[in-house]
């Protein structure tokens, strides 16, 4: 970690395209101003934790959504390909019968 002293009014640059300026300090907090483009995102500690776990929580959501998808298509199909099998026994039972109406 790199530790640097300002005073107010000073600027930190981080790369070549964010400062950090020293606004002022009063009673132990110091106010901070940054400039960064808004391709990259600025955020308090707390607030990135709490965009980190809504992000973890969505793709459990979406994953666990997935899985409970697939699983009721498979349902669906396994049931659909029982019923075509039943109409195929049918239908052969029917063309059995017919042959032998035909004799």
């Amino acid at each position: 970690m790199l530790v640097l002293s300002r005073k107010t009014g000073e600027v930190i640059t981080i790369g070549a395209s964010v400062t950090v300026t020293i606004l002022g300090i009063d009673r132990g907090v110091v106010r901070l101003g940054i400039e960064a483009p808004k391709s990259i995102p600025v955020h308090r500690k707390e607030i990135h934790d709490k965009i980190v776990e809504i992000n973890r929580q969505a793709v459990k959501t979406e994953f666990n959504a997935l899985k409970k998808a697939i699983s009721k298509a498979r349902i669906l199909l396994k049931n659909e390909l029982q019923s075509n099998n039943v109409i195929e026994k049918k239908l052969n039972n029917l063309e059995i019968f017919d042959d032998n109406q035909n004799k």
